[in-house]
Parts: structure tokens; C-alpha cells; sequence
């Protein structure tokens, strides 16, 4: 049985997505998914779907979206998306996978294109290609992954396309199409059903309590090895390591001390998670003394070797020293070398 996990991009009361021409993201992306899941239940079997929601009563951090795909051990992931720009002449339909994507990601995104080519002609549609990027369903999914963004909510023309379920339906069936033949999904029979109502596909309940066993693995730094970071924005304060259950708001430019972390969050002072995107570190110059040519060699060759890129200034005159300016983890890094060498800093 193959395991599908589909994410209809956004969601309220938290977020809209892009909004224009009478538009909202979250709700267009619900009728996509509505008509991919109608797809695949009337034409394949030997499958099972999930989804991050099936109303606009829904949010999930992006994280979470992931978490609950990789807790699953689903063979796929797909986030449906409306684009939007600043330039109201954007148009077009694109799709995504991770910028050091697996060759899975890869094949996905190759066999989706694919089908979602003769769409783009029969519609007249620009197609701006198969891309890269960072988001993070992409970046933080273990199974094969891909974004798909069709159309510009913001230009006038694409909107009105977007209004049109036919159209939408033209689309959600390619993306079917493209992951039943991905994942090898048998057809129920030669003939493919066109299914007039969207069929609902339950969702997880976004409520659960997570298991201890379920959380990511979070990392101790404990005091000594503990440095500053700065909100760069009003930013969520979360009770587990999975950014589930936000139970405050720190104003930006709040300064707190980090103690742990996860692959994408930060365990911080007084409890709690912070996501690592919100934040950014504050910068620390290590002072070190009586450094020789050999240990100066030996730094740099660390430095190298973990890809910190930062200066290391030394001052040959007198007792040779050191200096080097680092921040947030590659400041525990440093701190950790220079412990372990035994080596005076300050």
C-alpha cells in the first residue's frame, strides 16, 4: 500500500497565502486537492492519502506539515501552491523540489512536469520550468517531495483561469497522474472516471498530542556552551520540539539565550522551541593566547574542515594570540575545539 501525503498550501485562521482578484490562496488550494484525491480514488488502488487539512479551520507550521509526513513513512509528499508577485504580468505554472534534492525528488518532479505539459498547451499557459528551492516541505521532508505553484493569484488573466473548476480540475488530474505513476499505482480499470463532487480525504487531528518518542531529537548545550540569538520579527514561542502548541509571541528584537536544537528549531531559556528561520544569532569574539605556528595551522584547518567562514586574526607580537568573531552554533563549535585542545580563550 502506497502512502500519499498530500498539503494544500496555507490555511486560516493563520494564513491566507497570497491573496487577489477575489482570490485567496488557501481556498483554491483545497479545491486542487479535493480534485487530485477525486482522481487517483476513481482511476487507482493500492494506495492511502493524508493531508495537513481538509477545511479553512486548519493551520500547520510548515515543519509540522513535514514532521507528520515523515512520522507516517509516506512514499510521497506534495504541497499545492498559487503563486503571486508584485509584477501583475507574472503568469505561468512552475513546480518545486529541494535545492540538494534526492534523485526520488528528482524522478517526482520529472514525471509531474511531464504530465502537467499538455495542460499547460491545451490552456495556453507559460510554462516557467522545473526549479529549485528552499522551502522548508521541501528541505525537511524524508521522502521524495515536490511544490507545485500553479498560476499568479495576482495577474488578472491567471485569476480568472483559477475561477474556473474545469480548469483547476485540467491540473489536480496531471498532479494525480504524474504521483500514480511515480509510486507504479495500479489502475482500477482502462478507462479513466470523472468524479463531479471532490471526495474528502480525512485528515490527522491536528489537536494530537505529540509522543516524546515522536519529537525530533533535541541537542543539549547546556550553560556553558549556550549563546544569544535576536527575533528578527514578532515570532512564536512553541511547547514541544516540533513547533506544536504556540503559547506566546516574543516582540522582535527580543535577545534570549538558546540551550538546544533540533534540525529546525531552537530549545531556548525559560522552555520552549523558536523556529531557527525567525532568529538570528548574535556574534561573539573568542580571545585566544599563546597560540604557536602549528595550532594556528590546526585552527584553520578546523575551520575549514567544519565550513566556518569567518576570519581568524593573528597577532604574532608578544605572547601570539588570536581572534575570531563566530555566532550560534558555529560559536559552540569553535567553543567545543578549543576545549577539547585545551587551549586558553576567553
Amino acid at each position: 500500500m502506497k502512502k500519499i501525503y498530500e498539503d494544500a498550501g496555507h490555511g486560516l485562521p493563520n494564513d491566507p497565502g497570497a491573496v487577489g482578484n477575489g482570490l485567496k490562496e488557501c481556498e483554491v488550494v483545497l479545491t486542487i486537492q479535493e480534485l487530485f484525491n477525486a482522481h487517483l480514488l476513481a482511476n487507482y488502488e493500492g494506495f492511502e492519502i493524508k493531508s495537513t487539512r481538509t477545511d479553512n479551520k486548519t493551520f500547520l507550521p510548515p515543519s509540522e506539515r513535514a514532521r507528520r509526513a515523515n512520522r507516517w513513512n509516506a512514499d510521497v509528499f506534495i504541497s499545492f501552491h498559487i503563486n503571486s508577485a508584485a509584477n501583475e504580468k507574472a503568469t505561468g505554472y512552475e513546480d518545486f523540489i529541494y535545492k540538494h534534492a534526492s534523485l526520488g525528488s528528482k524522478s517526482l518532479q520529472n514525471v509531474v512536469h511531464e504530465q502537467v505539459v499538455p495542460v499547460i498547451c491545451k490552456h495556453n499557459v507559460t510554462n516557467r520550468g522545473k526549479k529549485i528551492a528552499d522551502y522548508a516541505v521541501l528541505r525537511m521532508t524524508n521522502m521524495p517531495a515536490i511544490l507545485t505553484e500553479t498560476m499568479f493569484i495576482s495577474n488578472p488573466k491567471d485569476a480568472e483561469k483559477l475561477k474556473s473548476i474545469e480548469f483547476l480540475k485540467n491540473f489536480a488530474s496531471a498532479y494525480a497522474e504524474g504521483v500514480a505513476k511515480f509510486l507504479g499505482l495500479k489502475a482500477k480499470d482502462s478507462t479513466h472516471v470523472v468524479v463531479p463532487s471532490p471526495v474528502q480525504v480525512p485528515k490527522e487531528d491536528e489537536k494530537e498530542t505529540p509522543k516524546k518518542e515522536d519529537l525530533p531529537k533535541v541537542t543539549s548545550l547546556g550553560d556553558k556552551y549556550s549563546f544569544q540569538v535576536k527575533a528578527k520579527q514578532g515570532i512564536g514561542v512553541y511547547k514541544y520540539a516540533n513547533l506544536a502548541e504556540k503559547f506566546k509571541i516574543l516582540k522582535e528584537g527580543t535577545v534570549f539565550s538558546v540551550y538546544g536544537y533540533t534540525y529546525a528549531a531552537y530549545a531556548v531559556g525559560g522552555g520552549g522551541f523558536v523556529q531557527m528561520k525567525d532568529v538570528g544569532p548574535l556574534s561573539v569574539t573568542l580571545k585566544t593566547g599563546g597560540l604557536s605556528k602549528d595550532m594556528e595551522t590546526e585552527f584553520r584547518d578546523f575551520l575549514k574542515g567544519e565550513g566556518i567562514d569567518t576570519e581568524l586574526n593573528v597577532y604574532a607580537k608578544g605572547n601570539p594570540s588570536a581572534e575570531i568573531t563566530v555566532a550560534g552554533l558555529n560559536l559552540v563549535k569553535v567553543k567545543q575545539f578549543l576545549d577539547k585542545k585545551n587551549w586558553y580563550y576567553k
